[in-house]
């Protein structure tokens, strides 16, 4: 304690003190204005970005309905033409198997026996509902042409369109249930016999087929193409025993259409794709669509006609396109045409009519 010396006094600055601090306070506050105004500006900038996602969006939206509403319009305008096109296409086929004062009757009913000595070596069978009647199978016109629900009662014309799928899918497959359960017990009958057995005997027959319940196919030759499409026939409308994916997701141009057996709907009302899970259709041509080479092969089979100078018609009224531009084709190069049906409806060309049920004449014709 001896040796301690106290420090000189010292007066303190308070002039530098404040000096100091003012220009702490000064540098603060310049860094506080700066950090307000990043502050501000990145605010703007989320605000801004905000608002041009927002704008993204709905130009993504916006481009994706105007996508949309091109596809809907491409497809509406090709349902559109294909629908002009089969209807330009009825009209000239009524006239062409129809008689009227430009165009006189030529058609002559013949006896079975007359008529087997017209047919040539290479015959083309087209099959229409007539051929499957006998099986106890409706022609889905006429009388037959209904199908009742509970309380109500629909055209099968209208059931059976890629437009009732869409819109009312249970009530579609319901139909669809009903029909493959009425085909459960159903058998070949003569006409579907006679038919099979001519073309096992003479393979170069070609059966044009415009039924789906799969009766005649059942019998023929079963070689097939692709799974559910044969070599023996040309399904032109499909058939019920089969169905495809409804998003059509391995479909590929000029490539067959992959097929799925169609399951039990009594368990399955609604079957879906087993590629893709998408909601499956069935593999039937409806009425509101159009003959495709990957659902029918319609452009390899119109190839063939050049190749047949015999037709025999059975038990259609060619109502349906493909039907009547075939008939058609067959009389404008003069072929022989031979119709079974209880009332014969093609009145021109080189044709032959033989009235009565086809269950009871191909097997005398077809010997």
């Amino acid at each position: 304690m001896d040796n301690y010396e106290p420090k000189p006094y010292q007066k303190f600055d308070w002039e530098e003190y404040n000096r100091k601090s003012a220009i702490e306070k000064e540098q603060y506050e310049k860094i506080s204005k700066e950090i307000q105004e990043t502050q501000e500006r990145s605010k703007q900038t989320l605000a801004n970005l905000e608002i041009t996602f927002k704008n993204l969006d709905e130009a993504k939206t916006q481009a994706r309905q105007t996508v949309d509403n091109i596809d809907k319009f491409k497809k509406q305008f090709s349902d559109a033409m294909d629908k002009l096109l089969e209807n330009i296409g009825r009209s000239m086929g009524a006239n062409n198997i129809k008689s009227d004062e430009q165009n006189p009757k030529t058609a002559q009913e013949v006896t079975v026996e007359q008529a087997s000595k017209l047919i040539t070596k290479n015959v083309l069978i087209l099959c229409g509902a007539g051929l499957s009647y006998a099986s106890g199978i409706p022609t889905f016109r006429g009388k037959d042409g209904y199908w009742t629900k509970g309380e109500d009662t629909f055209e099968c014309q209208k059931v059976l369109t890629n437009e009732f799928l869409t819109n009312n899918p249970d009530l579609c497959w319901e139909w669809h249930k009903d029909f493959q359960k009425m085909l459960i017990n159903k058998k070949p009958n003569a006409g579907h016999i006679a038919i099979a057995n001519y073309k096992k005997k003479n393979p170069n027959t070609l059966i044009v087929s415009q039924n789906i319940d799969n009766i005649l196919t059942s019998i023929l030759p079963q070689k097939q193409i692709k799974h559910g499409h044969y070599e023996s026939i040309y399904e032109i409308h499909g058939n019920i025993k089969y169905m495809r994916c409804m998003k059509e997701c391995t479909l590929k141009k000029d490539e067959l259409a992959t097929l799925y057996d169609m399951p039990d709907l009594t368990k399955n009302l609604r079957p879906k794709c087993p590629q893709c899970g998408e909601d499956a259709r069935p593999h039937i041509l409806f009425f509101d669509e159009s003959y495709t080479n990957e659902n029918c092969r319609i452009q390899e089979l119109q190839e063939k006609y050049d190749n047949y100078d015999t037709i025999i018609v059975v038990g259609t009224m060619l109502e349906t396109g493909c039907a009547k531009s075939t008939v058609c084709k067959f009389i404008k190069k003069k072929a022989i045409i031979i119709e079974i049906n209880p009332e014969p409806i093609i009145e021109v060309g080189n044709t032959y009519q033989i009235k009565g049920k086809s269950e009871e004449i191909l097997p005398k014709l077809l010997k």
